[in-house]
């Protein structure tokens, strides 16, 4: 079989995760729509809470990558502007849930909708991050090809002593003859 290079396994590792969370959300939100998951009235308040973070990390984070020139170079913002929709919606959801109670088919379409773009949106980024590597990859690679290059260095330098001592005992033995 043949060995993977690091660039390519890393890649790999990275487009993989992003692929099974985009599945996962995927079935998640199938699984909702289709009403086998029921939300319960704790789940929907347990929701809106969670996602009001996450769509306030999302903005956040956002912002952050913007106004920081070093958080920028390392990550991608297409990720970051991709969510940016998901965030205002969630907003909107989350604030109309609160405001006026909702009956059980607001949930029903409104969470499995927010899934699926998470999907959409994890599919896309596995896909593409696979052919262009997030810097923090690209940094992790670069990282892991010194690491073994250095490795390689120590082992030619263990290698040539081994044969530096085996040539002395060698002409130690020829002048003891």
């Amino acid at each position: 079989m043949a060995k993977l290079s690091i660039e390519k396994k890393n890649k790999l590792i990275y487009s993989g995760e992003l692929i099974v969370i985009s599945v996962v959300f995927l079935v998640i939100g199938i699984l909702e729509l289709l009403s086998v998951i029921k939300l319960s009235e704790r789940f929907q308040l347990i929701f809106k809470i969670v996602t009001l973070v996450g769509a306030s990390w999302i903005v956040i984070d956002f912002a952050w990558v913007m106004l920081s020139k070093k958080r920028r170079a390392r990550n991608s913002l297409l990720d970051k502007v991709m969510l940016l929709p998901l965030a205002v919606y969630l907003f909107g959801f989350d604030i109309a849930g609160f405001v006026y109670p909702r009956n059980y088919n607001y949930y029903q379409i409104g969470v499995p909708l927010a899934f699926f773009y998470f999907a959409c949106a994890y599919l896309f980024q596995g896909v593409y991050h696979y052919y262009v590597p997030i810097p923090l990859i690209k940094e992790a690679i670069e990282e892991e090809e010194k690491e073994a290059a250095q490795k390689l260095l120590e082992e030619a330098n263990k290698e040539n002593e081994e044969s530096q001592k085996e040539e002395e005992n060698i002409k130690s033995d020829e002048k003891g003859e």
